[in-house]
C-alpha cells in the first residue's frame, strides 16, 4: 500500500492544516507569511478571504504586470486568459516583458525577461513528482483455534501470502471487527482460552 507524501505546497494551501491556519487564521499571520516566504521563496496571493502560496517554480512559470495608475502588481500563469480578461493582446504583453514597449493600455512590466508570443512563455519548469511512501501496518494476531501468536510486519503482504481479504484484515487491526476467519487481534491483557478444535 502506497501513499503520496504531502508537499509543502499541499500543507500550506490545504484548508484546515496547521500551516494553512498559521498563514490565514492567526493574529500573526502576516509576519508568519513573510517568514515563510523568506525561508521557502515564492509569494502569497490573496484569493477571496484566504492567502494562497505560489511556489518558486510556479512564480518562474508565471508573469507579473503592473497597473501604471495604481502600481498594483498582478500575477498570472495563463497569458491568453489574462489577455482576454483584460482586453490585452498576447503579442503586446510579450513586447512589454521583452522591453520593446514601456506601457500598453495602462499596464507595464514588473520585470523584463524574454518571452515569445507564439508560446506565451519560456520553457515551463516542471514541478517534481510527489514522492510515494509505502505504508506497512504491523500487527500481532492470535489464531483462535490454537492460541498461537502470529507477528505480522505487513498486513497487506500477510493477506496476499495467506489468501485473505486485506480490507477485512485491516478492519480487524483497527478494531472494526472482532474476528476474521480464525484470527483475532492479540490483546496482552486477555487471558488465553484453552485450545479448541475446529
Amino acid at each position: 500500500m502506497y501513499q503520496e507524501q504531502k508537499t509543502l505546497e499541499d500543507q500550506v494551501n490545504t484548508k484546515g492544516t496547521k500551516l494553512w491556519m498559521q498563514m490565514n487564521d492567526n493574529s500573526k499571520a502576516a509576519k508568519l507569511r513573510a517568514l515563510f516566504v523568506q525561508n521557502n521563496g515564492g509569494f502569497f496571493i490573496q484569493e477571496g478571504r484566504y492567502w494562497i502560496w505560489k511556489s518558486p517554480i510556479e512564480e518562474q512559470n508565471g508573469y507579473w504586470l503592473k497597473r501604471v495608475d495604481t502600481g498594483e502588481k498582478v500575477f498570472f500563469t495563463n497569458m491568453t486568459e489574462f489577455g482576454n480578461k483584460n482586453g490585452l493582446s498576447c503579442v503586446k504583453i510579450c513586447e512589454l516583458m521583452n522591453g520593446k514597449r514601456k506601457t500598453y493600455k495602462g499596464w507595464t512590466a514588473v520585470e523584463l525577461r524574454p518571452v515569445k508570443a507564439t508560446e506565451g512563455a519560456k520553457k515551463k519548469i516542471k514541478k517534481p513528482k510527489k514522492k510515494k511512501i509505502q505504508i506497512t501496518m504491523s500487527a500481532i494476531f492470535v489464531d483462535i483455534r490454537t492460541n498461537e501468536q502470529i507477528s505480522v510486519s505487513s498486513i497487506s503482504q500477510f493477506a496476499k501470502d495467506n489468501n485473505l481479504d486485506y480490507a477485512n484484515l485491516r478492519k480487524l487491526v483497527i478494531g472494526q471487527a472482532k474476528t476474521y476467519k480464525h484470527l483475532k487481534l492479540y490483546n496482552p491483557l486477555e487471558i488465553p482460552n484453552e485450545s479448541t478444535e475446529g
